[in-house]
């Protein structure tokens, strides 16, 4: 009995691992057919330190953490639509919310960050500056 238990739970995590493997690859095709469409303004929110490690091709740099963020997300029109990533998701997904509040009609986020387009493989522009 607690081999079949293991191996149940081994089953289950397997799964889990596939399935969110395909929900990563079909999120981010979604958002490559927006970035493609070329409607939407594409803004990478993390650091500059950390856009300087690489993003995605056409991406513009407000830095979540800057003390003129939303300034500077105020200089783009609400009706402009808006593709937002970070690191991880979570901060294109608080920018996103602020941005609806601000009156944004459509916005959207990577909700697995460059870590999971770079997981499943996508390119990123590596920065021209050097360390």
């Amino acid at each position: 009995m607690k081999n079949i238990t293991i191996l149940f739970s081994i089953i289950s995590f397997l799964l889990t691992i596939s399935v969110n493997g395909q929900t990563n690859s079909k999120e981010i095709d979604e958002f490559i057919k927006k970035i493609a469409s070329e409607r939407y303004m594409l803004i990478d929110v993390r650091t500059v330190e950390e856009f300087e490690e690489g993003y995605i091709q056409g991406a513009v740099n407000i830095d979540y953490y800057s003390t003129d963020f939303a300034n500077q997300i105020e200089k783009i029109s609400n009706t402009t639509p808006v593709l937002l990533y970070c690191r991880s998701g979570n901060r294109s997904g608080k920018c996103m919310e602020m941005m609806y509040t601000m009156g944004f009609t459509e916005v959207k986020h990577l909700e697995v960050g460059i870590k999971g387009w770079i997981a499943e493989g996508y390119r990123i522009i590596q920065s021209e500056h050097e360390n």
